[in-house]
């Protein structure tokens, strides 16, 4: 007998990637605001920013399972590629991460965006 993985939500990606679309714009302008900044470690900073559901709240994976859908998933939407493009064309890293979150009533990451890589700017 044959296992059949159901596809993810296409609704739900769609959504997840306009998130990640509109990171976009917030990149650059946090990118700018922090660049020149003295935080974290000399050398370079980093931004992260949280992916959230319909309730505003972050994004658990349990939630993107029970809608058939992975880090792997997320990361393959048009969103996430677009954004990286944008990131890697001005020197910058981005890539998603599962985040532990909670153990109860199941264990529990939550998606967090990190763009980092930048170099400080010459007031640093």
């Amino acid at each position: 007998m044959k296992t059949t993985v159901a596809a993810p939500d296409a609704s739900f990606l769609s959504t997840i990637s306009d998130q990640l679309l509109g990171l976009v714009n917030r990149v650059q302008e946090d990118v700018a605001r922090y660049a020149d900044t003295e935080v974290g470690q000399s050398g370079g900073g980093f931004v992260i920013y949280y992916l959230t559901d319909e309730n505003g709240e972050p994004l658990k994976d349990v939630t993107a399972m029970d809608l058939g859908a992975s880090l792997k998933d997320i990361v393959a939407t048009r969103g996430f590629q677009q954004l990286r493009e944008y990131c890697e064309a001005r020197d910058l890293k981005v890539r998603i991460d599962e985040h532990f979150y909670a153990n109860d009533p199941r264990p529990t990451k939550i998606y967090r965006v990190i763009v980092d890589g930048w170099q400080p700017g010459p007031s640093a």
